[in-house]
């Protein structure tokens, strides 16, 4: 896709793009990438190259939480035409690994 706000035809980071690099990222308490475990909820990215992540963590509490963030900035911080990084925290609607996480995840979870 061409980068309408400057007329270049630089590339731009689709959704199945920017989801493979965030499952790169692993909650390093379950071991299982931030995907598969269906804490991503959403990708954005506008015009300018702000890619905007809206994801969860499994916990409000979770100790890694700062972590997790920084790990999926840096990972989506190289992709093609993305300028910059921004993580949204959101807790709406509240994770839940038997709807959210894929069945490998459910697996490895051992929920049936």
């Amino acid at each position: 896709m061409a980068d309408a706000t400057n007329g270049s035809h630089e590339a731009r980071a689709s959704d199945e793009l920017i989801r493979a690099a965030l499952s790169e990222v692993y909650d390093p308490e379950i071991g299982i990438d931030i995907v598969s475990l269906g804490l991503i909820y959403g990708t954005h990215i506008d015009a300018e190259g702000m890619l905007t992540i809206d994801m969860t963590l499994t916990t409000p509490y979770c100790p890694l939480g700062p972590v997790i963030e920084t790990q999926a900035h840096a990972v989506c911080a190289p992709l093609p035409g993305v300028r910059d990084v921004r993580v949204n925290l959101v807790w709406s609607p509240p994770w839940d690994p038997r709807t959210m996480a894929s069945d490998e995840a459910k697996l490895e979870l051992g929920i049936y």
